[in-house]
């Protein structure tokens, strides 16, 4: 199946303003030129040397090989900080700062993960017939939880979350074919395989018209982090029982 598309609606959202200049933390090459195409200046920072050829000959990316706990830049250099599907992979306690440092006043930092939505009647039947075989089928761990992390930050006091539904086409090859890259497959013999991949196909046929192709819904996850610099910039108060020596 190709890659699901994310909306310009929600691209706008996240990016707050047009043409901004921002810092995104890149896993791989889509989000940034997704991104990129909308219009806006970036550095890409990441940990893949593969990622940063492959964006560097790109007109207004600039890639650093980097972690987000370690960003190295000048602070107050971006206007949004962009991270989609990975803010699972840093370090809270690191990261967050790091990501504040750098943004300028009125900044925020623009989160995102696109989940798969499961309220739709075929994938639940799709998920109830695959659990025969793996209780834990199509119950992926997506990282998303990890936006709660934002709302208990004292860098990101202010916090706006949005959901925007987004719908992939799919074909029943392709539907097929994400059932044959189940893990659960590889304890079937042929014979198991071939039936479920029929059970599949009759699904298929039963909840689509003739000649069209089934949607597979999916639910972005947005947060705008907004920064507040106070707790980097404030003023050090002595406790009283601290010693003070006069100058």
């Amino acid at each position: 199946m190709s890659r699901v598309a994310i909306p310009l609606e929600a691209v706008d959202w996240l990016s707050v303003w047009r043409g901004v200049r921002g810092l995104v933390l890149a896993g791989d090459t889509a989000w940034p030129k997704r991104l990129h195409r909308a219009g806006h200046t970036l550095f890409a920072l990441t940990d893949e040397p593969a990622v940063v050829d492959k964006l560097g000959p790109i007109d207004r990316i600039t890639p650093l090989l980097a972690r987000p706990e370690a960003i190295p830049t000048d602070p107050f250099q971006f206007e949004v900080v962009f991270v989609h599907q990975r803010l699972h992979t840093c370090d809270p306690d690191e990261a967050l700062p790091q990501i504040a440092r750098v943004l300028r006043p009125g900044g925020c930092l623009s989160a995102s993960y696109l989940i798969r939505d499961d309220s739709v009647p075929w994938v639940r039947r799709l998920a109830a017939l695959l659990r025969r075989f793996d209780p834990m089928a199509m119950k992926g761990d997506y990282g998303s939880e990890s936006l709660e992390r934002l709302r208990s930050s004292k860098y990101f006091p202010e916090v706006e979350e949005r959901a925007f539904r987004v719908w992939q086409t799919i074909s029943r090859e392709d539907l097929l074919n994400l059932v044959r890259h189940q893990p659960l497959t590889a304890n079937l013999n042929p014979s198991q395989l071939a039936h479920l991949l029929g059970q599949v196909s009759d699904l298929f046929d039963s909840a689509v018209r003739p000649g069209e192709s089934l949607r597979l819904p999916f639910q972005l996850l947005c947060s705008r982090a907004w920064v507040n610099h106070e707790e980097m910039t404030g003023p050090v108060v002595l406790p009283e029982s601290a010693l003070a020596i006069p100058l």
